[in-house]
């Protein structure tokens, strides 16, 4: 099935378009997108996903034709 992913805030990934279609294996869960996605375990905790603009946790399973928004919130003082 195909996925749109959108990554937000700083958030660069190499290797991948931004605002682009990916293929996933049915059942997927957001957790499986950042692996498929190459983003490090420890990296994925600071990382806020959204399907469908809706905020949820990286064990949601994700359906065909969602769209998934990985946010990196940032900081500073």
């Amino acid at each position: 099935m195909k996925v749109k992913v959108e990554l937000l805030g700083l958030l660069h990934i190499k290797g991948f378009k931004n605002n682009n279609y990916i293929e996933v294996k049915d059942d997927s869960t957001i957790s499986d997108i950042y692996n498929e996605l190459n983003i490090l375990k420890d990296h994925q905790k600071f990382i806020i996903p959204f399907i469908n603009g809706k905020e949820v946790r990286k064990s949601v399973m994700v359906n065909d034709g969602d769209t998934v928004k990985i946010f990196l919130p940032t900081g500073g003082g």
